[in-house]
């Protein structure tokens, strides 16, 4: 399944999802639309409306672009730069549209399932 997040300006990425409960669960609260935040100089994010099961879904590998989420904080990740593999920090899919778009959302970005 994928999924796409676009904002008011007009960027958008979408993301080919991994079959895991947490990406599951993730894609039955859209569509939503989420304050998006910097978070460091290579993420963006929000907080998840509710906590995803993790059970079975594979730890983020680390590498350059990918949808994650963060577990101890409820965040979902959009890393666009590099980045390493971290202890309770899931995969949940890898950019297929929009690579590089990332870093450009900014404020109001609406995720809508894509079929």
């Amino acid at each position: 399944m994928k999924i796409r997040f676009k904002d008011t300006k007009g960027n958008d990425v979408t993301y080919e999802l991994i079959e895991s409960e947490a990406s599951l669960e993730l894609t039955r609260m859209l569509p939503m639309t989420v304050e998006i935040q910097d978070f460091h100089s290579n993420e963006k994010g929000f907080w998840c409306p509710k906590k995803l099961n993790v059970f079975g879904a594979p730890l983020a590998p680390g590498g350059l672009e990918s949808l994650c989420y963060f577990k101890p904080w409820n965040q979902i990740v959009l890393f666009y730069g590099g980045y390493s593999e971290y202890e309770d920090l899931y995969e949940l899919g890898m950019p297929v549209a929009g690579q590089g778009q990332v870093r450009n959302l900014k404020g109001q970005v609406t995720i809508e399932k894509i079929f």
